[in-house]
């Protein structure tokens, strides 16, 4: 019987790919023991995921959560007194000073822990891995402590990723595209990186290396692990830039929905990994029942992009144009859209603050958000939630949704990809810019904040939705996207990337 660890941080977007991995190998071999090991943040989403997976595969037993010590990722960068900096770096207007700033201050985010609480981890995960006794360890690309303890103690391990082909290949292209082709990441830069912008994008690939070399804060982490543990602390960065030999890497991208690169061998393009999802009339009946009434726009802009008030009106703005082209245009009044029958709506999944304040507008009759929706709002064509019961993916899955707007996250982009939805991407930090110029470069949506990012405005989102939606460009993005989604539903991620595990512990075992 195989046992299989599935080392991953507590973050949504880091451990669904796991989630969906896990599914997929009991869907292989019903056999095999799936052991999660990770933060309390995540135990709920890996019983859903167990309970999930155990009622679609005969004969495949619930999956086992390890409780690890310490701050999660995410705490561990809240609780430094740097994370004010780093939130304030990261929320200004990509631009040369504000870019070296990001990057400046990349790896406090890359690897947050310090020296203390990284070997707390590491002594409580090795108990895990003791414990177990797993076949192979599939770790998460930003789990510093698993890829160090792994590497330290020779464990029998994989490196799996929701990052892109560009995060790990970039660095080993030829002719040194890293320079002058690839966006840096948090430049903002478009794909090719135009030519008045490359000797920025030059400099900024020198900043990266340099600050990654120099960072007082790494080099403590560093030397704290090597003294207590013995051991080669092992990063992200490290995985990019300098990848151990015969170190396998599975990737939840593909070369047809990436820029154009060569793919190093130690890559395994996937392509997107998707967990399976109740429908939503499992889930929430009434909510399925509305998405039926017509072409939905959904907005959900993340875990972590949060709107004010300000903000907010603009985009009940841009929706409002959105309502007021398909009025005039005949087309989603009432006519249907992208052949989706009845009347355009909106879900707009919105959160009014930072994860634990209080909100301090609302959003209901008599707001200023309501007024500016108002008739929409009255026939019912539009709903603000801070929250949906089921998955964004079942969402995407109902078959309504006509449009997609969110912040540009990797699984975002993915969602809207494999459901053979069209994009609006509007990125407010980081690699959220990456994916926003891929939407674009596919022709499969289209980037909505150039202007003000990191912020909208109705101005620029409004005429940008309606293109996408209703505009001459429309149908031929619902094509081409539909075209990849079916490209990705023949090979897909999840499958192989749990093809790939098993096949490592097979291949270990002749060795």
């Amino acid at each position: 019987m195989k046992k299989i660890l599935l080392a991953v941080n507590a973050e949504y977007g880091q451990a669904n790919v796991f989630l969906a991995v896990g599914h997929a190998l009991q869907a292989l071999d019903p056999s095999v023991q799936i052991h999660f090991v990770s933060f309390a943040a995540i135990s709920n989403d890996v019983s859903a995921a167990s309970a999930y997976s155990v009622q679609c595969t005969p004969g495949a037993q619930p999956w086992t959560f390890h409780l690890l010590d310490g701050p999660s990722f995410m705490q561990a960068i809240r609780d430094k007194d740097a994370v004010h900096d780093i939130e304030g770096a990261i929320q200004k207007r990509p631009g040369f000073f504000s870019t070296i700033e990001v990057l400046s201050k990349m790896m406090h985010l890359l690897m947050p822990w310090d020296g203390p609480e990284f070997v707390q981890i590491y002594k409580s995960f090795v108990r895990v891995v003791d414990e177990v006794q797993p076949d192979i360890i599939a770790v998460d690309s930003l789990f510093a402590v698993a890829t160090t303890a792994c590497r330290h103690l020779k464990l029998n391990h994989l490196i799996l990723s929701p990052n892109t082909l560009k995060d790990f290949a970039a660095s080993l292209q030829p002719r040194g595209a890293m320079l002058w082709k690839f966006p840096v990441m948090g430049s903002a830069f478009e794909f090719p990186v135009p030519l008045r912008s490359i000797p920025a994008n030059v400099f900024f690939v020198f900043c990266q290396i340099y600050y990654v070399l120099t960072d007082t804060k790494l080099k403590g982490v560093a030397a704290y692990v090597k003294r207590e543990l013995g051991a080669q602390l092992t990063t992200f960065q490290d995985l990019m830039m300098a990848p151990i030999p015969g170190q396998k890497v599975l990737v939840a991208n593909r070369p047809e929905i990436e820029y154009p690169l060569v793919v190093p061998p130690h890559l395994t393009a996937c392509g997107p990994v998707m967990r399976p999802v109740p429908a939503v009339a499992d889930i929430d009946p009434e909510l399925a029942a509305w998405l039926r009434h017509g072409p939905t726009v959904f907005i959900s802009l993340g875990t972590h992009r949060f709107m004010l008030e300000d903000e907010a009106l603009e985009m009940a703005g841009a929706i409002q144009q959105l309502f007021d082209a398909a009025e005039a245009r005949k087309e989603g009044a009432g006519g249907g859209v992208g052949g989706v029958p009845g009347k355009l709506q909106v879900l707009w999944k919105l959160k009014r603050d930072r994860p634990g304040d209080v909100p301090t507008y609302e959003t209901g009759p008599g707001t200023k958000v309501y007024k500016v929706l108002e008739e929409a709002m009255e026939e019912g064509r539009v709903r603000i939630v801070d929250w949906v019961k089921p998955q964004p993916t079942a969402i995407l899955q109902t078959g309504t949704v006509v449009c997609s707007v969110s912040h540009g996250g990797a699984n975002s982009f993915n969602d809207a990809l494999t459901c053979g939805i069209p994009q609006l991407v509007i990125p407010g930090w980081v690699d959220c810019y990456d994916f926003a110029g891929r939407a674009e470069f596919l022709g499969i949506g289209r980037w909505a904040n150039k202007q003000a990012m990191p912020k909208c405005t109705a101005r620029e989102v409004g005429p940008i939705l309606i293109d996408v939606v209703l505009g001459p460009k429309a149908q031929a993005m619902r094509t081409r996207v539909q075209e990849l989604a079916a490209l990705c539903e023949k090979t897909p991620g999840a499958s192989v990337a749990a093809a790939a595990i098993l096949e490592v512990i097979e291949d270990s075992k002749t060795k």
